[in-house]
């Protein structure tokens, strides 16, 4: 059972209706948890407190102290209808007077994405040295967000093949590289370079990834690249011209583009230290 004491005050809600949030695992707790675990956690989930349209909430269950850290076990709702996830997150525990007890900004990247209306339980560590108090006890503390945390909109996008023929025996290192991206922001489109090498007739092959996070298809006619060395000296560089560029919605693509001889400014400078970037 959940105490009402350890739960994140939310805002009162009146007369509005209050959203029903369906439970949302990742892929490990899928595949790990009991039907058992799954009710009880959807036991606890049913106590919690309604949640408004529009809300994203964090509730603590329990502390426990690990030593060097304190294991907070919480879960975070999404009563929006947009999936979010995490980057950079404070968090505060404070007792029933609003007493601040611990702060700490964690890193929640390994979240992911809770999709509109569900929760799924979660464990975040406070370090002792953020602790302002010697014990946290088990019936006055909850767990809230900072004031400057703000949620992100994102997409995880699919690897989508290649622009023709090339490349094809390669795709499972192009999902993987794409798998290890941070996620992209909603509306975004995004190029990461997967490699640079110089070739034999002093020409420079980038191979680069296009993420499209927008939900219709992106062409792209003109790209600027400036490639510069680790002093920041230009290398290379021009805009130019392309054709049959274009990824679909939430999708990724990879291409392979040369620049040639005519556009490289320093020909000795070593392409492996050097960084690509898609603007003048």
């Amino acid at each position: 059972m959940i105490s009402n004491d350890n739960l994140i005050e939310s805002n009162t809600i009146l007369e509005k209706e209050a959203v029903n949030i369906v439970l949302h695992l990742n892929e490990y707790d899928k595949g790990v948890m009991s039907d058992f675990q799954k009710e009880l956690i959807m036991e606890e989930l049913n106590e919690l407190p309604p949640l408004e349209d529009g809300q994203v909430c964090i509730n603590g269950i329990y502390t426990f102290d690990m030593e060097d850290k304190i294991e907070v076990s919480v879960y975070i709702r999404n009563g929006s209808s947009k999936q979010i996830n995490f980057h950079k997150v404070p968090l505060l525990i404070v007792n029933k007077n609003d007493d601040i007890l611990a702060s700490q900004t964690m890193d929640m990247k390994d979240f992911g994405i809770l999709p509109p209306f569900c929760a799924r339980p979660y464990k975040v560590y406070f370090d002792k040295i953020n602790l302002l108090v010697d014990v946290i006890t088990n019936d006055d503390w909850k767990i809230q967000f900072g004031k400057s945390v703000s949620t992100v909109n994102t997409v995880k996008t699919k690897f989508e093949g290649f622009p023709g023929d090339d490349h094809h025996e390669l795709e499972g290192t192009f999902t993987k590289f794409l798998n290890k991206l941070p996620l992209i922001k909603a509306g975004d489109v995004n190029i990461e370079v997967f490699k640079t090498l110089r070739c034999v007739d002093d020409s420079i092959s980038i191979v680069f990834m296009i993420r499209n996070g927008c939900d219709t298809i992106v062409k792209l006619e003109t790209l600027p690249i400036v490639i510069k060395d680790e002093d920041g000296e230009i290398v290379a560089g021009g805009v130019f011209d392309i054709e049959n560029v274009n990824v679909n919605p939430h999708k990724a693509k990879i291409y392979d583009f040369t620049i040639t001889e005519d556009y490289i400014v320093n020909k000795d400078a070593d392409i492996n230290n050097c960084k690509v970037y898609f603007r003048m």
